[in-house]
Order: C-alpha cells, then structure tokens, then sequence
C-alpha cells in the first residue's frame, strides 16, 4: 500500500501503511512561543479513538521542545493505549530499543517502519547540546526524511547515504531556516528528494513571528535558485 501521510500543524505529521500509523511531532503545545497547539479536534478525536486514532499507532518526536511535544498528552495518549511504542531523544519513557550503527545514528524499529534515527544540532545557539533527532522514516520502499529544527550541513549527507546508499527518498519534511541557510539548501540537493516540503508553521492566528511569511519568502528564494518547494497546508493528506 502507499503510504498516506496527513499534515496537522507545526510540525505534525501523521503516517499509515494500512498496517500501523506513526504520530510524529503530533501531540504539542506550541502557542506560548509562537506556534499552535493541538487542536482540540484531534484530542477529541484521540479520546474518542476516531478516524486515524482507531487504528495501532506509535508516537516519534524529533525533540521534546513545547510545539513538538506535550507531556500531558502523551501520556494521556499511552494510558489509552497502552500497547503505542515512543521514543524521542532523551526520553527516559522511550519504550523502544535501538541499534547503534555508528556514532550519532541508531537504527530502530516501530512496528511496521525502520527508522534512522540521526543526532542532529538543534537551530539556535541557546538550544546548543539539547537532544535533537531527524529521522529518515522507511516503509517498504517509501523513505521520508523528517528534519524537524536541525541546522543541516553538505557533508551530513553523507551520513544519511552511509546507511541508505541505494535508496530514493520519496519526500522530506523541512522546517524555514533550513530552507534560509545555503549550508541547508546545500544537504537538500544531495539528499534530491523526489518532493521537497515545508512545513513547521503554525495557523495563521498564531502566527506572531511571521513565519508564514518568512516561509513565502524562502520558498521564492528557492525556485529561484532550482529547488522547488511546496508548502504543507494544514489538516490535509499529501
């Protein structure tokens, strides 16, 4: 089956192989700094268990920051379904193990999907050394890269290839200052997803750093210079 993949907002993303779903990012705060919360609709619908909440799903974050994560919850998620694996960096309630394959990238598995799970910088000097993931997602033949807010560079690529050296990457998943730095649109032309992403805003309403409009600006910048880009739009399938 191909894989579905539905955007909330912020970095929320929720992926189903007609096996098992994955919740990345998908349970966060987020409006105390400029973003979105999760929006009632969803927690209904997890408390209800409708919709993509009725099927087995696991829950990934790239990091526990306040618009990637919600600790409330997440574990109001898990008590309802206490069968959900987790696991985000540094997370002591991470209930999955992982294989170090070399430093900084560990291989783990969540039910249907193989994940590569790679240490990344966070953006930002005053997040210097907090725990911080991308993952490239694996389902069958579909691979995803999901960025979340890593400062990306050229040779990381390598890495990545390292341990997916024949694979095709059918989208990632990139956040505006990775699209503004020339070190990040760099690593996205060696990593030549088939479709380029951004995503990581909050709704407009929220929005009370401008990023969506910062996030127009960067996708002009970069047809310009050959990298096309489209923005997720919220609450929809790809």
């Amino acid at each position: 089956m191909k894989l579905q993949i539905y955007h909330t907002v912020n970095a929320g993303l929720y992926l189903w192989n007609g096996r098992s779903g994955l919740l990345i990012d998908a349970l966060h705060g987020g409006k105390r700094v400029g973003f979105s919360d999760t929006p009632q609709k969803y927690i209904g619908m997890m408390r209800r268990k409708e919709q993509f909440f009725r099927q087995d799903n696991d829950l990934l974050f790239t990091h526990t920051h306040e618009d990637h994560y919600d600790g409330e919850l997440v574990q109001e998620f898990l008590v309802r379904n206490p069968d959900s694996l987790i696991y985000a960096p540094g997370l002591d309630r991470s209930k999955v193990q992982s294989v170090l394959l070399e430093k900084n990238i560990r291989r783990i598995r969540m039910r249907d999907y193989i994940i590569y799970a790679f240490s990344t910088e966070h953006d930002g000097k005053k997040f210097a050394g907090e725990p911080h993931n991308s993952y490239l997602v694996c389902s069958g033949e579909q691979s995803l890269w999901v960025g979340g807010d890593a400062v990306l560079y050229p040779e990381f690529f390598d890495q990545v290839k390292g341990v997916f050296p024949d694979g095709r990457i059918c989208a990632a998943f990139v956040m505006v200052y990775q699209l503004g730095g020339r070190h990040g649109r760099e690593f996205l032309r060696r990593l030549s997803p088939e479709r380029l992403y951004l995503y990581h805003l909050p709704y407009p309403e929220d929005d009370v750093f401008h990023y969506c409009r910062m996030a127009e600006d960067m996708m002009a910048r970069c047809g310009q210079e050959g990298l096309p880009v489209r923005k997720l739009s919220a609450d929809t399938f790809l």
